[in-house]
C-alpha cells in the first residue's frame, strides 16, 4: 500500500477499517480478463444497506439514496474484489480495497474533472489497473495483468456495454 497519509487534507481518499458492502450476486455479471474478473452490476446504496451490512458499526449523519452502475475487480485465482468502481449518479466513486487489512479506500470521481464516471472507470482498468493493484496490495495479480493487457482490454469493452445496460436499468 502507499504511505497512509490519512491526516493529510491531500490524502488520497477515505480509510474506513472495514471491507465494502459485498456485491449482490443476482445483480451481477461476470467477464473473464485472463488473471482478473471484471463484474458488472446495476447497484443500489442507500442508508438501510449501510445499516443493515454493517448493524450498527457505523454512523453517518449523511442521508445516502443513489444508484448507478458499479464495475467490481476481483482476482480470478484468489476470487476477492480487489477495486470497486460505483459509477453513481449522485455521488461516484471508487474503492481500492485492502484484503488483508480487512479495509478499504473510498476515493471521489470528480466527474467535472475526469468526466462520465463510467468511461474514466474503464479508463482506469484499461490503463491502470496494475499500478492500482499493487495500491491494494496485491503486486503478483498486478504482474499477471500487466502480462496479458489483451484479454483485459477485451473485457473492458464488453464492460462498457453492460455498465450502459445497467445504467439505463436503474430508476
Amino acid at each position: 500500500m502507499a504511505i497512509d497519509r490519512q491526516e493529510s487534507p491531500y490524502r488520497r481518499g477515505n480509510r474506513f477499517p472495514r471491507l465494502p458492502i459485498p456485491m449482490v450476486p443476482e445483480h451481477c455479471t461476470t467477464i473473464e480478463a485472463g488473471p482478473v474478473q471484471l463484474v458488472v452490476e446495476a447497484r443500489t446504496l442507500t442508508n438501510d444497506i449501510i445499516e443493515t451490512t454493517y448493524r450498527g458499526a457505523t454512523e453517518t449523519d449523511v442521508a445516502f439514496d443513489d444508484y448507478g452502475a458499479s464495475l467490481h475487480v476481483c482476482g480470478t485465482a484468489d476470487g476477492l474484489e480487489h477495486l470497486r468502481f460505483d459509477c453513481f449518479e449522485n455521488e461516484p466513486h471508487y474503492h481500492y480495497i485492502d484484503q488483508a487489512a480487512g479495509a478499504n479506500v473510498v476515493v471521489r470521481i470528480d466527474e467535472l474533472a475526469v468526466g462520465d464516471p463510467v468511461e474514466f472507470s474503464l479508463a482506469c482498468v484499461e490503463h491502470h489497473l496494475g499500478d492500482m493493484l499493487r495500491n491494494c496490495g496485491v503486486a503478483d495479480l498486478a504482474d499477471a495483468v500487466g502480462a496479458r493487457p489483451g484479454e483485459v482490454r477485451r473485457a473492458v469493452e464488453r464492460a462498457r456495454r453492460l455498465m450502459t445496460d445497467a445504467r439505463r436499468s436503474m430508476p
